[in-house]
């Protein structure tokens, strides 16, 4: 009728964990040189092209900056957000 099935057997005993350490867990194998640290910090900023509300202040300066020397139609795009940011009216300033 009913099938006798036998415990599961025990889990093996799990050794402790050596302690973490503090701070951030590595990402690399070896630290980074600070040359290597700012080139890499250069081109995630260069390659940002999420929406205006979603990048970070240094990058709508830097949109902003490319749109004035080649003359590009996105100027207003990158200066509203940056008034809606830090004017001290925020968004009641483009009304």
């Amino acid at each position: 009728m009913g099938d006798k099935k036998s415990p599961p057997a025990p889990a093996p005993a799990a050794e402790p964990e050596a302690p973490r350490k503090r701070g951030r867990p590595k990402i690399y194998s070896e630290p980074l040189s600070q040359a290597e640290r700012a080139r890499r910090y250069r081109a995630k900023r260069a390659n940002d092209f999420s929406p205006p509300d979603e990048m970070r202040g240094t990058a709508l300066i830097d949109a902003l900056r490319w749109c004035i020397t080649h003359q590009h139609e996105a100027v207003d795009l990158y200066l509203e957000e940056l008034v809606r940011r830090y004017h001290s009216k925020g968004a009641e300033a483009l009304k």
